[in-house]
Formats: structure tokens, C-alpha cells, sequence
């Protein structure tokens, strides 16, 4: 069997910018925050909120199996398991509080039903609260803590895929002689 016309394979069903939109609703709904001060991290060049924050940044991916692979009509589809780590650092007044909540309510059974709601999305578990040095542009210090929270993302892709579902089989005469002369 062969790729379809090297066709590219169609986007995951379930991406990055899924996980940290349904990792950031339930930070929202734990800590409480308000959903402009739950942020994805690298950002550049933005200053910090005012008052209480989270910034959320992808720590690390990996494999927890091997791809399973199924066919439907005219395509191939790839289902991969995967760890997805995601940094959680809580800035601001309430930070280790925070902290401790995520730590304690990301395996609660409550966590597995809300993130189910974004797709195959399941919490895995959370590292201990940890405080972080942090200091701002002003040579203050500031509290901050980090929770690394791991999830388990099961994404499908699908491929344009050729089937031969017909088959024309025929006899033929030949010479009969080996070899032949």
C-alpha cells in the first residue's frame, strides 16, 4: 500500500494550542483566575499582568506507546499516545496556595471529566509545588511557584491512502518449454 499522490498528512486532532486552551479553562476554574491572566509562556516583549497570574509553557512531549494504525475508505489513520508536560508558573499574591490546589485537583476524577470535554485529553499527574526565584524588572523580588502538570494527549492523523479492492486474474498460454530456446 501507498501514500495517495505523496499526499501530506491532514492536522492532528488534537494540537498543541487544544491541550493548553483546555489546560487553561480548568486553571481558570481551580485557582480561580480570570481567563486574560491564564497565558501560554515564550512570549516576548509583553509586560507582565497586574495582580495574580499564570503563564503555562509545553515542558516536553513523549511517546507513551506505539502508533496504532487502523484504514478506513481511502485512508490510513495513525493514532499516537503521547505524554504531554506542561509547565505552571503561578505569579502573584496566592501563588504557593495555587500551587498546592493544582497539585491536589489536576488527578481528581472532576479534572478527567473537564479536560475530556476538549477531546482525548486526560491528566496523567502533577509534580510537587516548588518556588521558583524570581525577580522583576524592577530588582524585586517576586512570588512565584511551579507545577508541572503531565497529560496524556491520544491524537489521530489521517493519510490519503490507494487500496487495490479489484483484482482481474486471467489464464494465459505459454511456451511450455524451459528454458525457453
Amino acid at each position: 500500500m501507498v501514500e495517495a499522490d505523496g499526499a501530506q498528512a491532514a492536522t492532528g486532532d488534537v494540537t498543541e494550542g487544544t491541550v493548553l486552551t483546555a489546560l487553561g479553562q480548568w486553571l481558570c476554574a481551580t485557582i480561580p483566575l480570570p481567563a486574560d491572566a491564564v497565558m501560554v509562556g515564550q512570549v516576548n516583549r509583553v509586560a507582565p499582568p497586574c495582580g495574580a497570574f499564570a503563564i503555562m509553557t509545553v515542558a516536553g512531549r513523549g511517546r507513551i506507546a506505539t502508533n496504532r494504525t487502523t484504514y478506513g475508505a481511502g485512508c490510513r489513520i495513525v493514532w499516537m499516545q503521547q505524554q504531554v508536560d506542561v509547565r505552571v508558573d503561578l505569579h502573584g499574591a496566592g501563588a504557593g496556595d495555587g500551587a498546592g490546589r493544582i497539585a491536589l485537583l489536576f488527578r481528581d476524577p472532576a479534572c478527567a471529566a473537564f479536560l475530556a470535554g476538549y477531546g482525548t485529553i486526560a491528566p496523567l499527574y502533577a509534580a510537587p509545588p516548588r518556588q521558583r526565584d524570581f525577580v522583576s524588572d524592577a530588582a524585586q523580588y517576586e512570588d512565584v511557584w511551579q507545577v508541572t502538570v503531565s497529560l496524556q494527549v491520544n491524537s489521530t492523523v489521517t493519510f490519503a491512502q490507494d487500496f487495490a479492492n479489484a483484482l482481474n486474474v486471467g489464464i494465459f498460454e505459454t511456451d511450455a518449454t524451459f528454458p525457453p530456446e
